[in-house]
């Protein structure tokens, strides 16, 4: 089989038959993400102490931070988020 050349991202997400709001929720979390393991780092916790936290366990927070975004629910990161104090906002934005 031959594998396919995306130009972009989100050609090979519209690939897998992802829609635009679903592209922007991805791209979402991935930032958020990106905030909370910054932060985990800044306060030097570890993955069980924030695991602790927030009443879950340590491969969770390792499936969040190795960046499994389908695997972590939005209601998992809020919670991650308000145990480190990490202000989040959600805006509607234009999809392209």
């Amino acid at each position: 089989m031959k594998s396919k050349n995306y130009k972009s991202a989100k050609d090979f997400a519209r690939d897998f038959g992802l829609t635009d709001v679903e592209i922007s929720l991805i791209k979402e979390k991935k930032k958020l993400i990106e905030k909370l393991i910054a932060k985990r780092d800044k306060l030097k916790l570890s993955q069980a102490a924030v695991a602790k936290m927030i009443g879950s366990k340590q491969p969770a927070i390792a499936r969040m931070e190795s960046g499994q975004v389908s695997e972590v629910s939005m209601d998992f990161l809020v919670k991650v988020a308000m145990a480190l104090k990490v202000s989040i906002s959600i805006r509607a934005r234009k999809v392209a």
